[in-house]
């Protein structure tokens, strides 16, 4: 009985350790990088790889924040057309008058999208050296990002 018990408890800790493993070990991502964890973790990855200084990192990362507040200003935007949009079909008839207002912030949303990504890949290319260029510019050419394919995309059931 009590080999029964110890090697259940060794199977039982070599599970473990194996699922540590597997799963980031510890407090995992999350607890390193904040709520947006993965996000986070693939940044500090991208950048690791391009031997960002921790100057341009700071700057980056300040820049994408304020992307993301532009992109969530937009979307806030854009949701605040729904009841439009429900009231031109709710109607017998499709109300031609307030469907173009919803088409019209759907193009001012868009717009702000654009000038958003624009201004943010502006500074970012200003911050970096034009070795790092060529090295984000060949990551994007030849894998379609900063990661491979393969690895951590192919998920923990392969």
């Amino acid at each position: 009985m009590i080999c029964l018990a110890i090697g259940l408890g060794i199977l039982g800790f070599a599970a473990m350790r194996r699922a540590r493993r597997c799963h980031g070990g510890g407090w995992g991502y999350r607890h390193h990088y904040g709520r947006h964890g993965r996000r986070r973790w693939m940044l500090h990855h991208a950048l690791a790889r391009i031997d960002a200084s921790p100057a341009q990192e700071r700057a980056i990362i300040g820049e994408l924040e304020k992307l993301e507040e532009r992109l969530w200003g937009a979307k806030r935007n854009l949701k605040d057309s729904r009841e439009d949009l429900a009231a031109a079909i709710r109607g017998s008839v499709l109300d031609d008058a307030a469907l173009g207002a919803v088409m019209g912030r759907v193009d001012t949303a868009t717009g702000e999208v654009r000038s958003a990504v624009v201004d943010a890949l502006r500074a970012v290319h200003g911050l970096l050296d034009d070795n790092q260029r060529a090295q984000v510019a060949d990551l994007i050419v030849r894998e379609g990002g900063a990661f491979p394919r393969g690895g951590w995309r192919q998920g923990p059931y392969r």
